[in-house]
């Protein structure tokens, strides 16, 4: 066996598994370990002797003179030992390579990359440039001890380098300020138990043993500074570094025997390090930092403003004090790698290949980075005494999950993650995470606040990098802001959009949810059908976070902290909504919970109904007064007995301040309707609207009266649809009406005895204290047109002035004394607004009667009179009357007179309604005129073109669903060349399907029926024979030949058609917007570009057009076919009528010669 042989031999034998081991990879991106063993040995060594070079000339400045250009040249080097070779591979025994334990005199080789020799350097050059260099630190330590033995090194701590030497001595002699350490003892004690291994290398490091090179570290490639507890009697620092340049990732591990001395050069080494870093003006490679970006911009979180990169090691998953063994080496280790914080979300990503290696960068192996939320952060913990910090995330309903990291720049990236935090979430005056951090962190962040108040752009910003840390899509999720005349403006969430999608997720509500929190732009929270059933019942038990225990202002709420953690995440979120806002007053949550509750009296016995959550999360807030919301609507939720006992608890207490409660729906009963109307006695000074209308309860007038009497402040009643008893008394008595300062007043759908009209009359007659009634709604209340004239009467001051007041009166029973109303109505007793929709009148005369009443009214600004019935379509003098009201009414500004048409019924006033609209040429007054279902098609288009050319006051014209053809839609558009007022006409997308249905279907008959027409050809002997004269083949009636294809052209040019119109539309109507605003636009839109003289205006030229530029096909090849005899038979035909004059003129001479013969 050869020298070198045995040698690999008893380096197996002697292998320790003390020695150093690769640290755990992150991903699988980097080159595996039968990578290394596959290139040559030379290559290997090359490479490692340059990095022996440049960590010598980076930390010592070695000279050209040195010995250690030499190295690589070296005769001896070219052929690498055995078990040079062996000990970077696979390390998988027990017994770790004896080779970083040989000693320097069993082998005579020369020095190499691999050696565990210490080069034999010559330090005259270098000597000088070390001894100016300004010492920080210095002293003897331990890096390495196994079984066998201990090792121990002499560091020197300077202001860019960490050099390690293999003895006091060799430190004295390179530097001036290091006393030499001839009679000196070193009174330190080092521990002597065995260690896990000194110097650990990251997964793309060569294989080399610790403590054998008198190289130096630079400080700006360390990564962090650690303190290891793992239960061992020593106290111990990794120090883990990285080669920006190869991505060469590795660690150091210094133990020591006193706790002092190591807190000692952790302080130094941080310290030194953190300078050497933040002097850099470039931390990371700009391999690493395109490519890290890259990474970023991938997962649609890059922004370069909103971005930053940082080195961190990822550690083990360690409990303090326990002990680590042989087999836990491979799982302990630590990983390098980059922490990467965009716009929304925090991203580890792997080291990549070496440049070296990789030729072409590319993205497609780079799959293992992890990206986690920003928002999702629940705990943040920053180390003060090492670079170790933790990062716990956690997604809704999921367990945590927590980042062992470690960076020298742990500082900044605290700062950093709570600098973006506050910009997603700006003004959370409670942060649902832990945040422990260094004082010194604090006072960081405190001067780096972030500058982003709420804005208009918060909610859009917050709720995105909700959506982003929820793995939701933020397009999905539609809302609007409105502002109504009350607690404006409002927030209102809309249905979501996409197919087959009724109902948003849970992490898609909890987004919306969380992102409205501690946001005081509005007044008001609408999630009216939205169904919110997905949170109700729902319990995240893997944290408490997002659980709001505190006010805006911070006030504690006067609730068992445990139950508002147990409390479901629909009772939590709506909890938090109105705990921390002052400025919400309004939350309305209309048909959001479809869920029943048990009967009560199935609840017996049993566990508890868990309510629809909505009024356990807002009522009790109530109670203890820790919320502002005073408006709560619950129509079309039932309410259950659980939801009954949260309310009414409330209720009772006089400092709820409870403003309105919008009940429509509830499912409630006579007992359930009297408990809450006793129990908001307390409310009397404070309730100001009170909506209780269908629900299943009859209301007894005297009890009802008394109770509804007592809210002596209330505005607005709601009491549609509700049953009553029978009797001759009022529902509400004048006296508790004389009490009210009513703005709305609805009774839609309830029957009005004589009592109840008269009560209403009483009250509309005293000026003083009705003048606020805004809205009265008696429709569908059985009354007369005596009835109504009757209150007409009372609610006028002066006939002539209008009273500000919407009155309907819809679907009721006008015909009986209809003269009554109509006399009314002329006399100017009307309001100003009237609503009469839905009646259906059985003698054409009664509403030509109410058209001439009209025509002469001057109160009357709003009408009111669609889906009104005929028994049949207007006569001349029924039309005459309407064109007279459309001619002559001096008041009306809002006219709707649209039809209905639906499966049930369908209503219309015939087509002599398009020669009434001629009075509106006439009309000054009118601004919106609504005339839909009428049927007007092609002439009412017309008429409504000539009106809309000489008008000057009308606004709107809604005129949709009229069966308008594409040219009536022209003459509309047309019109508007000389109107300037018109801002709103609809598109016609209605006609437009129609026209496109009607056209496919005339051109596929128009198909069918040309495919089945014969065509019959004669030969050119039989014209000649018969001599008959044919009409040539263009005067022919020839079959129509249409394929598929051309089908879809000629919708194509109807389409185009509309398109051409709405365009023209849209510009017209932008430059009279612009008009009506003051703003300075031309008069002439500029439509000859689009418009294309060739294209088809109508279907004949449609045909035309698509049998000119017909697509040839294989169905048409007979009809070619038939093209080309007939051209042949024309040339026929031309042949025979040549040959047939020839033989007349031959005729015609020979019977000359005969006549001449025979005289």
């Amino acid at each position: 066996m050869s020298k070198s042989a045995k040698d690999g031999k008893d380096g197996n034998r002697r292998r320790s598994f003390f020695a150093r081991t690769p640290l755990s990879t992150l991903s699988s991106i980097h080159d595996s370990d039968s990578d290394k063993e596959k290139e040559p040995a030379n290559i290997l060594r090359k490479r490692r002797t340059i990095s022996l070079l440049t960590n010598l000339s980076g930390s010592a400045q070695i000279g050209q003179d040195d010995t250690i250009p030499s190295v690589g040249a070296s005769p001896a080097s070219s052929a690498r030992p055995p078990f040079a070779r062996r000990g970077s591979g696979n390390r998988g025994s027990v017994f770790g390579s004896l080779r970083s334990l040989r000693s320097t005199d069993e082998h005579d080789e020369s020095p190499t990359a691999s050696s565990s020799r210490a080069p034999s350097v010559n330090w005259g050059p270098m000597d000088e440039t070390l001894r100016n260099r300004h010492v920080l630190h210095h002293g003897e330590v331990q890096t390495s001890s196994s079984v066998f033995r201990k090792k121990k090194e002499y560091l020197v701590l300077t202001e860019t380098h960490l050099v390690r030497f293999k003895s006091h001595h060799k430190a004295a002699e390179t530097f001036n300020v290091i006393p030499s350490p001839i009679g000196r003892i070193s009174t330190i004690r080092h521990s002597q138990n065995p260690s896990a291994g000194s110097s650990h290398e990251f997964q793309s490091a060569p294989s080399e043993a610790s403590g054998d090179h008198d190289i130096g570290t630079p400080l700006r490639q360390v990564v962090a500074l650690c303190h290891v507890d793992d239960g061992r009697p020593y106290f111990a620092i990794e120090i883990s570094h990285l080669d920006d340049e190869t991505n060469h990732a590795s660690s150091m591990t210094l133990q020591f025997g006193d706790p002092e001395e190591m807190k000692t050069w952790l302080a130094k080494i941080r310290d030194a390090a953190n300078k050497a870093r933040l002097s850099d003006s470039n931390p990371l490679s700009a391999y690493n930092s395109h490519l890290a970006a890259r990474v970023v911009e991938r997962e649609r979180d890059y922004v370069p403003p909103n971005y930053a990169i940082y080195k961190v090691v990822q550690r083990p998953l360690r409990k303090a004090g326990s002990r680590s063994s042989s087999d836990d080496l491979s799982k302990v280790t630590s990983t390098v790698c980059f922490l990467a914080i965009g716009v929304h979300k925090v991203h580890l990503i792997p080291l990549f290949k070496s440049p070296q290696r990789a030729s072409s960068p590319s993205l497609v192996s780079y799959n293992t980075q992890a990206s986690y939320g920003i928002l999702n952060i629940t705990e943040l913990r920053v180390s003060e005494n090492d670079d170790t910090f933790e990062l716990t995330f956690r997604m809704p309903l999921q367990r945590p999950k927590v980042l062992y990291l470690a960076s020298l720049a742990s500082h900044d990236i605290s700062v950093r993650l709570r600098y973006v935090e506050e910009i997603l979430r700006p003004e959370w005056e409670s942060r649902p995470y832990t945040f422990v951090v260094p004082d010194d962190v604090k006072r960081d962040i405190l001067r780096n606040a972030s500058p982003h108040p709420i804005d208009q752009d918060s909610l859009d910003r917050t709720l995105i990098g909700y959506c982003v840390a929820y793995d939701v899509n933020p397009e999905n999720i539609r809302y609007q802001i409105t502002y109504p005349p009350e607690d404006f403006p409002w927030f209102e969430l809309l249905p979501p959009v996409g197919p087959r999608r009724s109902q948003y997720t849970v992490n898609e509500l909890l987004a919306i949810m969380r992102s409205l929190r501690y946001n005081e732009s509005f007044g008001g929270l609408s999630f009216k059908d939205v169904q919110l059933d997905a949170l109700n019942g729902l319990m995240d038990t893997f944290g408490s976070e997002h659980v709001c225990t505190k006010t805006k202002r911070g006030t504690l709420v006067r609730m068992d902290a445990e139950e508002l953690g147990r409390s479901c995440l629909l009772v939590q979120e709506i909890r938090a909504l109105a705990l921390t806002s002052r400025r919400l007053r309004r939350m309305d949550f209309s048909s959001c919970i479809i869920r029943k509750p048990r009967d009560y009296m199935e609840t017996a016995g049993k566990a508890r109904d868990i309510g629809c959550g909505i009024v356990e999360a807002l009522f009790p807030l109530c109670k203890h007064q820790t919320t502002n919301v005073d408006w709560i609507v619950l129509n079309n939720i039932q309410l259950g007995e659980t939801d009954l006992d949260y309310l009414v608890a409330a209720a009772v207490e006089r400092v709820c301040h409870f403003r309105a409660l919008e009940m429509s729906g509830c499912g409630l009963t006579d007992r359930s309707l009297s408990l809450i109307l006793d129990s908001l006695r307390p409310q009397e000074n404070t309730l100001e609207t009170l909506d209780i209308s269908a629900n299943p309860f009859r209301l007894t007038p005297s009890t009802f009266d008394s109770q509804i009497g007592v809210f002596a402040f209330i505005t607005k009643l709601n009491l549609a649809h509700v049953g009553r008893t029978s009797g001759a008394e009022p529902l509400i008595s004048i006296e508790t009406f004389q009490v009210w300062r009513l703005r709305e007043l609805i009774l839609s759908g309830t029957s009005l005895n004589a009592a109840m009209v008269d009560s209403i009359a009483s009250y509309l007659v005293n000026y003083k204290q009705s003048k606020a009634l805004r809205e009265l709604r008696l429709d569908h209340c059985y009354l007369t047109g005596k009835d109504v004239a009757y209150l007409m009467h009372s609610m006028t001051e002066e006939p002539g002035k209008a009273r500000d007041l919407h009155l309907d009166v819809s679907e009721n029973n006008i015909e009986q004394y209809l003269d009554h109303l109509t006399t009314a109505i002329a006399s100017g007793l009307a309001p100003s607004h009237l609503a009469i929709r839905l009646i259906e009148f059985e003698e054409e005369n009664d509403f030509r009667q109410l058209m001439l009443a009209l025509a002469i009214n001057n109160t009357i600004r709003v009408l009111d009179i669609s889906r009104a019935s005929l028994p049949c379509e207007a006569e001349e003098e029924t039309c005459q009357a309407l064109e007279k009201m459309f001619a002559e009414n001096k008041t009306l500004e809002y006219l709707d007179i649209s039809g209905e048409d639906s499966r049930l019924e369908t209503s219309k006033l015939g087509v002599g309604i398009n020669k009434a609209l001629r009075g509106l040429q006439k009309n000054s007054t009118l601004r919106v005129l609504r005339i839909q279902y009428q049927k007007l098609g092609l002439q009412g288009a017309s008429t409504l073109a000539d009106v809309l050319k000489t008008s000057s006051t009308i606004e709107e014209l809604h005129c949709e669903n009229n069966d308008i053809p594409l040219s009536g839609f022209t003459d509309l558009v047309n019109a508007l060349h000389r109107n300037t007022t018109l801002t709103y006409l609809p598109a016609m997308q209605e006609s437009r399907q129609m026209a496109l249905k009607q056209t496919e279907n005339q051109v596929k008959q128009m198909r069918d029926d040309g495919s089945l027409s014969p065509v019959k050809n004669s030969s050119v002997r039989a014209k000649i024979t018969n001599k008959v004269v044919r009409k040539s083949s263009r005067e022919k009636t020839l079959p129509m030949h249409l394929s598929n294809q051309d089908i879809k052209a000629a919708l194509g040019l109807v389409d185009e058609s509309w398109d051409r119109q709405i365009y023209r539309l849209e510009q017209y109507l932008q430059r009279n917007y612009n008009i009506a605003h003051g703003i300075p636009t031309a008069m002439e839109v500029d439509d000859e570009e689009f418009e294309r003289p060739d294209t088809a205006t109508s279907l004949r030229r449609v045909i035309e057009k698509v049998k000119y530029d017909s697509t040839p096909t294989m169905e048409k090849q007979v009809r070619l076919g038939e093209l080309a005899e007939e051209s042949q038979s024309e040339t026929e035909i031309s042949l025979a009528k040549e040959i047939e004059m020839s033989l007349a003129e031959n005729r015609a001479v020979w019977s000359q010669s005969r006549f001449q013969q025979s005289g």
